[in-house]
């Protein structure tokens, strides 16, 4: 049997099984030279400036409330079904780089620059002059991972590995030969695997023992040596050599290198923590960068970091322990405790810093940590309260004699031990200066709003604060803070009131704090020495108010035809009629824009079959919908053989899917979303009505590096990029950023995901929706919600989460993101919470996210997710308004039906508000300002709220 007949049967098996089991995959993603010399259009690679300030903008005066569409493409009246169906493929070029690509480019080096981390350098053996001779070694040189498979793969035009970074720089490689070798070695054995990998593997190659007579064949003045993993969706990482645990070849490669070379760096190109105790058996080892996994011009940071081009800046985003077992989840973590069906998060909140501050676990390296080429002197100035805000100013000055760098200023805080658990300490507000020259200083302003610090109390089900004195930490890591100030809050407070959501049946919580806990060297003298500011608990109290949700799960409010003799079904909940003029006989979508008629006219005026069409992807039981799955499976059409395994578009060749293209007479365009959050998966080269189309799209930085910039302007404006690609390629929904937490360092797709802090995550997430969505019509889906921190058994897996936690940590992200960008969508994942399937969660999707957080978009599911296949009513009741890709359209039709059988499970109601949100967030698009010629609004409105501030600009 044929290559290509075998990976058809099995594609289509595993497609098969996608539908009965839910499961899809994706091919893994390395940078190799040989692979871009061959695939790749030549372009000249832009120099990238040493410093961030003068290679992106930092300003935000390309915000935007609404935007003029092209008018070139469809007149406000047109009515043609191919022009209306067909805008987003005006990607046609010759195939060159244009400036906003080149520009990209530039920004995706700075980004990764800005946070590489410097782990380690003795003896300032880092940066290393271009004058001098390298012998590279580990495959991770040739075959350098810029970031993990799956969905957050990304097909850019040009990548640049390690190898040819350091040779454009200027250095002079010695150990060609040997890398040649490896290159041919690892072509070899990748294409080998590909043969017979099914869906959802990567490709991790091992690195060989390298002889002696090796190393001699490769004389330099440094060695280094790159160690690469790669990981991805569906799978999770294990603790293991060659995988969490160095392989023994790695240790003696670079045992050997740190004692062959008078000057020995180690590059860490992986996508999260690995363990570190070789380093034990290494004493001569000079320098470790991590390189995590920096997008398409991985090669080209690594350089200007190692020659001092650039001081590295980056700050960890995750705690590195001394041992795996040392992180609290490690025993019961996917199959580690032989069950992976139910998880426990028995350690509650103390995930992360927060467990190894709280029972005082030293690290490897803590959380925020980072060195530099350079000196740091932090001084805070001054606190004080600006009604409910604190403010802290801190002076950083660059105290080194030689190189210019940033430095991140992190502020913490510590509650008083109270009613329910604390951890020592949180992150609370943090900084990033700009580029300071030797002796040169720079005032940062951080402020966050004092009811922050409240903790969730489950009995009251309300957030509290508890009397007692909160200090108030500044430094540069959360091991390195000093105490500036004492805030003493005389009585407890209440500042939110909720409800009890999302309950398990059993609270699984084990840990409840612990008075041996960390504490920094001259604390207590400090603490006599900071200033006192006493709050006031008449300002905090009942602040935020009663946000409880106020929704009735088992009220549905449906809309009719005034005198409306319309059958509606009926399956016990509460119906509330709401009865509207009848719209126009062929009223459309852009009669709702016009202010024609409502949104509810519009939808009175649509039929059973209409409505659970806009609910669903284009994936469909007609002609479009074979030719998705058809996308889906990777074998859809395109001017060469890079189609995308998981692609259902067929507008946009490689886009993930896309809404329904059956209501084109009623003026409804189809909406096209790709995949992340590492850039636009697209099809490179592909095939749109006969026309070659171009979709080189930037393959941005891992999700975690993008954290460990610690820097919300610049990951801003790589939102602010990616939203101008997502216009120039027709893309309208983005399906980023990941934000879950880092629970485990094995998570197979923690690369997506950006940190263990909730803080940090929710942040970097608002920062970049809002650089999206500062380009009005196009939007973010933040993924995946919620607690969905493992790969193994995903679809069907229980996280059981006691309520602090689940508040406290793993819905906080997205809290911030909601309240603080408004995104386009949501994505409910897979996995079950506390027994109820995320999509079908009716706490988490109205209660939470709508009624307390007041969302204001529409949430869809994760691709083929299990519990949207099996029950749509409960999925649509929930508040889960788009199922992806599609194909539940006639159960939604018999369900919502009064057939007598199959009949009367899904109220018209349900099906009515999730088609309004759909529709609302298509008209709001930029597919329809083109459609029609219109202006339309950013999905961000500027009444968002703050979580933090820099220097005056919130976040």
């Amino acid at each position: 049997m044929k290559h290509s007949q075998v990976k058809l049967i099995s594609v289509l098996t595993s497609l098969i099984a996608t539908f009965v089991f839910g499961t899809i995959g994706y091919s893994n993603d390395t940078v190799k030279a040989a692979d871009t010399e061959q695939t790749t259009t030549e372009v000249v690679t832009p120099s990238v400036n040493d410093e961030v300030s003068k290679t992106t903008d930092h300003s935000l005066d390309v915000v935007s409330d609404t935007t003029q569409a092209d008018t070139s493409v469809v007149d406000q009246t047109a009515t043609d079904n191919d022009a209306v169906a067909n805008t987003q493929a005006d990607t046609v070029s010759d195939g060159q780089p244009n400036a906003q690509e080149i520009a990209n480019s530039q920004l995706s080096t700075s980004a990764a620059e800005d946070g590489m981390v410097l782990l380690q350098n003795k003896d300032n053996s880092l940066p290393i002059s271009t004058d001098r001779s390298i012998a590279l070694f580990g495959a991770g040189a040739y075959g350098t991972v810029k970031g993990g498979t799956g969905s957050g793969n990304v097909n850019p035009r040009q990548t640049i590995n390690i190898w040819d970074g350091l040779k454009d720089a200027g250095y002079t490689i010695t150990s060609n030969d040997w890398l040649n070798n490896i290159a041919a070695d690892y072509n070899q054995k990748e294409a080998a695997f590909n043969k017979t990998a099914v869906l959802l593997s990567t490709f991790n190659y091992e690195d060989p023992a390298i002889s002696q007579a090796e190393f001699a064949q490769a004389p330099a003045d440094v060695g280094i040596y790159v160690v690469s993993r790669n990981a991805g969706e569906g799978s999770d990482r294990k603790n293991a050599q060659g995988d969490y645990l160095l392989s023994d070849n790695e240790i003696a490669n670079i045992q050997n290198i740190s004692n062959l070379y008078d000057n020995s760096v180690l590059l860490l190109n992986v996508g999260a923590p690995i363990d570190m105790n070789f380093l034990n058996e290494i004493p001569n080892l000079k320098s470790i960068l991590l390189v995590s996994q920096g997008g398409q011009n991985t090669g080209l940071a690594v350089a200007d970091l190692i020659s001092g081009a650039v001081t590295p800046s980056g700050k960890l985003a995750d705690t590195w322990a001394q041992n795996y077992s040392d992180y609290p989840s490690s025993a019961t973590f996917a199959e580690n405790d032989g069950n992976s069906m139910t998880e426990p998060y028995s350690e509650g909140i103390y995930v992360g810093y927060r467990y190894f501050d709280t029972y005082n676990v030293t690290p490897k390296y803590e959380f925020g940590f980072g060195e530099s080429y350079t000196d740091f002197q932090i001084q805070p100035q001054q606190v004080y309260l600006d009604g409910n805000n604190l403010v802290s100013e801190v002076q950083v000055t660059n105290i080194g004699d030689t190189y210019s760098g940033r430095e991140v200023v992190q502020e913490y805080y510590s509650a008083p031990a109270g009613t329910v658990d604390k951890a020592f300490q949180n992150l609370a507000a943090y900084a990033k200066t700009d580029n300071l020259a030797p002796g040169q200083s720079q005032i940062l302003t951080l402020s966050f709003p004092l009811y922050n610090m409240a903790s969730y109390d489950t009995n009251s089900a309300s957030y509290i604060m508890d009397p007692g004195n909160y200090l108030i930490r500044i430094g540069n890591s959360s091991r390195n803070t000093h105490v500036a100030a004492v805030l003493n809050l005389p009585n407890k407070v209440t500042t939110e009131q909720l409800a009890n959501e999302m309950m398990p049946d059993a609270d699984p919580t084990q840990l409840h704090g612990n008075g041996n806990t960390f504490t920094p060297a001259c604390q207590a003298e400090e603490v006599a020495k900071a200033p006192v500011i006493i709050l006031d608990p008449n300002s905090l109290n009942g602040v935020l108010g009663d946000n409880a949700s106020p929704y009735d799960k088992n009220t549905v409010t449906t809309i009719v035809n005034e005198n409306s003799s319309q059958m509606l079904p009926y399956n016990g909940y509460k119906q509330n009629l709401q009865t509207v003029a009848p719209a126009a006989e062929n009223s459309t979508l852009f009669d709702v824009y016009a202010g024609n008629i409502t949104m509810d006219q519009f939808i009175a005026s649509l039929s059973t079959k209409q409505l659970s069409k806009i609910v669903n992807g284009n994936l469909d039981l007609n002609a479009e919908g074979f030719e998705a799955l058809k996308n889906q499976a990777g074998l859809g059409g395109g001017a060469n053989d890079s189609v995308i395994v998981g692609g259902a578009s067929t507008i946009v060749p490689g886009a993930a899917g896309q809404t329904t293209s059956a209501l084109l007479d009623r003026g409804v365009p189809v909406s096209v979303n790709s995949d992340g959050p590492a850039g636009l998966r697209l099809t490179p080269v592909g095939s749109v009505n006969g026309k070659t189309v171009y979709q080189y799209a930037t393959a941005w930085p891992i999700g975690t590096l993008m954290a460990q910039t610690w820097d919300p302007m610049m990951v801003y404006s790589v939102g602010n990029a990616v939203g101008k690609e997502m216009l120039e390629l027709g893309i309208d929904t983005w399906l980023a950023p990941g934000m879950n937490i880092h629970r485990n360092p094995l998570n197979g797709r923690n690369f997506e995901y950006y940190s263990e802090d909730p803080l940090l995550t929710g942040t970097m997430a608002a920062a970049e929706t809002k650089g999206v969505q500062s380009n009005p019509g196009v939007g973010t889906t933040i993924k995946h919600f919620a607690a969905n921190n493992e790969e193994t058994n995903r679809f069907v897996t229980n996280s059981v989460i006691g309520e602090q936690a689940l508040r406290e940590i793993y819905l906080k992200g997205f809290e911030i993101a909601v309240k603080d960008a408004q995104p386009q969508y949501v994505m409910s994942s897979y996995n079950r919470v506390n027994g109820t399937y995320a999509a079908a969660n009716y706490d988490l999707l109205t209660n939470i996210l709508r009624g307390e957080w007041g969302f204001k978009g529409g949430v869809m599911t994760d691709w083929f997710s299990l519990k949207s296949l099996t029950d749509t009513d409960a999925v649509l009741h929930a508040g889960n308004d788009l199922i992806m890709p599609g194909g539940t359209q006639i159960p939604i039709q018999v369900g919502a039906s009064t057939l007598p059988i199959g009949g009367n499970k899904l109220e018209l109601g349900d099906l009515q508000r999730s088609a309004k949100r759909v529709l609302t967030s298509i008209m709001n698009s930029n597919t329809f300002a083109k459609t029609y010629n219109v202006p339309v609004d950013s999905y961000t409105p500027n009444d968002v709220a703050t979580n933090m501030s820099i220097n005056g600009q919130n976040w």
